[in-house]
């Protein structure tokens, strides 16, 4: 009779991996990755120039230049208002017939960086708006490192739901993203998901581009973020080719289904001096000197279905064609998109951060003497600590290298060849700044912030530099409210948090003002710092159309699972990538239930805005009613009689 021990050894060597097992499987992959015919890197190298696979190799790509948005988005925007106005009606409780599309306000959902805690509680916060049917009034989401994540999956695998998106979650994230022998098994037991998850990789490398950890870091994310853990039968049915190809998410767009997705990236330029306060051996990539400035700083990219760019280089490509060479404002090579693989390397690319940023997450986590020591040799150094990253950002080429007649914005930038662009979270946390651009007139953002450290975040006054810079005068003013607030707290700092803060956007000509509400029956009334002005004046003040931030902060709330402090459990770390179930639902249930704390003000909010966009719409009618009868008596009065 057999052994028992015998017995269940088979069984454990039919079911478990062994040692000897991996390294076959490396030596399989590294067999596959070889030059040769018949090779998966030749395979992938081949479909490269399949049109059938990569239509877009067909096409030219040229830079667009100027601010306005794209034809495409703006044609985004007339359907999603069409779509919208049913839920908007029943969200803020009124007769759909009672809503002039074009009076219902430009809602903004923003999702902070700040890896998989991000990622999970924005999905929270973001269940909580469909339940309650705010998302569907929404027009733009917007995110920030793990945010994009999130935003990327929901809008690919999960199938625009977000309780399909949860348990992806529940079912990926329980595997730590550097366990490569997970990672093996996905390529070699899935060759088409195998060839989607390589293939980013397999593109820059074939093409001469420069590889980074980040290619390396986006290529293993895939595998566990755009993969399905769990198959319905044959293994081609484990991911969508073209969930890989962000312009893809047009599908959703397009027709106004689902919010505009930005994603969002920065490019850091450093002073000219920086190479000579560098040490022996040190590494200092050329494109990233601006010779004509003596400080550094963040140039925001953004990129949507429809087009890649920047609003300060005024100038934008085709999404399509982002990863090839441009000279002269026309692209030199067809190639296919860069893969989604490689970009959510770059949107969540935390780890090239400065030394400054690696401090700054760590921070929290430290006991208050060693911090207080360490705070004061930061601060000593922090201009070097703030522009010294020890990895490399991903690197792409410049899509406006010797762009003709630049703005002057982009002259210094289009004489770099390469971009290197980095998590936009370096520089601010928020993704605030693309909401703010000209034509998109957003009216109100919701800002869900998974930050660290989240009760010393420098993100409002980095937005209000922001908008001193660019001339924007619709922004609230948020920094000086905030120190008002600090200044009556008796306990003194830092300033006590709440679940959800209101900042109300103001007219130019009056900082301390409070913006207008209307009244229920669409008129204007003064805000309480007004002057009671009968002049025209006070009618173009309403027409500045101010911009409202609801803030979310991610903190603990008593009501659920009151001592759950994610700024101290060490799984909630941003470079944590090991989740397990019940760790899922834990912080994404915080984020959902941190929402309803400001639904109502939510609905008040929108309601106040409505009113007054209607006022706006019916006075601005109204004027050009009176124009026209003053024009027609004009016309008539000059015809001669016979």
């Amino acid at each position: 009779m057999q052994d028992l021990g015998e017995k269940i050894g088979e069984e454990i060597i039919g079911r478990v991996p062994t040692l000897a097992d991996y390294f076959a499987a490396i030596d399989a992959i590294r067999t596959e990755l070889q030059l040769g015919d018949g090779s998966l890197y030749q395979t992938i190298v081949t479909n490269m120039q399949d049109s059938s696979k990569n239509p877009e190799i067909q096409l030219d790509a040229t830079v667009r230049q100027g601010n306005d948005l794209c034809p495409q988005e703006v044609a985004f925007m007339a359907a999603r208002r069409r779509k919208m106005r049913k839920a908007f009606a029943k969200f803020i409780g009124v007769k759909e017939s009672e809503v002039h599309e074009n009076d219902i306000p430009v809602v903004a959902l923003a999702g902070s960086g700040g890896g998989y805690r991000a990622m999970i509680s924005s999905l929270g916060y973001m269940t909580a708006a469909k339940k309650t049917g705010l998302f569907d009034c929404a027009m733009y989401m917007a995110g920030v490192s793990g945010s994009c994540w999130m935003i990327a999956q929901y809008m690919t695998l999960g199938q625009r739901s977000f309780t399909k998106t949860l348990e992806h979650f529940k079912q990926s994230l329980n595997i730590p993203i550097d366990h490569y022998p997970s990672f093996i098994h996905t390529l070699l037991s899935n060759p088409g998901a195998a060839q989607l998850i390589l293939e980013g990789i397999v593109q820059k490398y074939s093409n001469g581009r420069n590889l980074t950890l980040v290619d390396a870091f986006g290529t293993v994310l895939a595998s566990r973020l755009l993969i399905h853990r769990e198959r319905d039968g044959d293994n081609g049915e484990w991911v969508d080719p073209l969930d890989f190809k962000l312009s893809q998410q047009s599908r959703w767009t397009n027709y106004g289904d689902q919010p505009l997705p930005i994603y969002t990236v920065v490019s850091h330029v450093l002073p000219s001096s920086m190479p000579e306060r560098l040490g022996e051996g040190d590494i200092i990539v050329d494109d990233d000197i601006d010779k004509d400035t003596e400080t550094h700083y963040y140039q925001w990219f953004e990129v949507t279905p429809y087009e890649f760019g920047s609003e300060e280089t005024c100038a934008w490509i085709p999404t399509w064609s982002f990863g090839r060479r441009f000279v002269a404002g026309k692209s030199i090579e067809r190639l296919p998109e860069t893969s989604l693989a490689i970009l959510l390397g770059t949107f969540g690319s935390a780890f090239t951060a400065t030394m400054a940023d690696y401090y700054k997450e760590v921070r929290p986590l430290l006991n208050k003497t060693i911090s207080d020591s360490m705070d004061s040799y930061i601060n000593e150094y922090l201009d070097n600590m703030s522009q010294i990253h020890p990895l490399s950002p991903s690197c792409f080429p410049n899509p406006i290298y010797k762009l003709p007649d630049p703005e002057i914005e982009a002259e210094a930038f289009s004489q770099r060849e390469n971009i290197y662009l980095n998590d936009a979270g370096m520089d601010n946390n928020l993704p605030l700044y693309p909401l703010l651009r000209p034509g998109r007139n957003v009216d109100i953002v919701l800002a869900f912030d998974s930050s660290a450290d989240i009760e010393s975040v420098p993100w409002f006054e980095k937005a209000d530099e922001y908008v001193k810079r660019r001339g924007i005068e619709r922004w609230p003013p948020i920094s000086k409210t905030r120190a008002e607030q600090l200044a009556k707290q008796e306990e003194g700092s830092p300033r006590k948090m709440k679940h959800v803060e209101i900042f109300h956007g103001i007219v130019a000509e009056n900082r301390d003002a409070d913006h207008v509400v209307p009244n229920e029956d669409g008129s204007p009334t003064q805000g309480p710092s007004r002057s009671s002005s009968k002049d025209t004046s006070s009618n173009q003040n309403i027409n500045v159309h101010p911009i409202t931030l609801v803030y979310f902060p991610l903190i603990p709330n008593e009501e659920y699972q009151g001592d759950f402090n994610p700024a101290l459990i060490p799984f909630c770390s941003t470079f944590n990538f090991e989740v397990k179930q019940d760790e899922v639902t834990l912080l994404a249930g915080l984020g959902e239930t941190n929402f309803y704390k400001g639904l109502e003000d939510i609905k008040k909010i929108m309601k106040e805005t409505w009113l007054r966009k209607k006022a706006e719409r019916l006075e601005h009618e109204k004027q050009e009613k009176k124009s026209r009868r003053h024009h027609h008596t004009d016309s008539v009065s000059e015809t001669p009689k016979n």
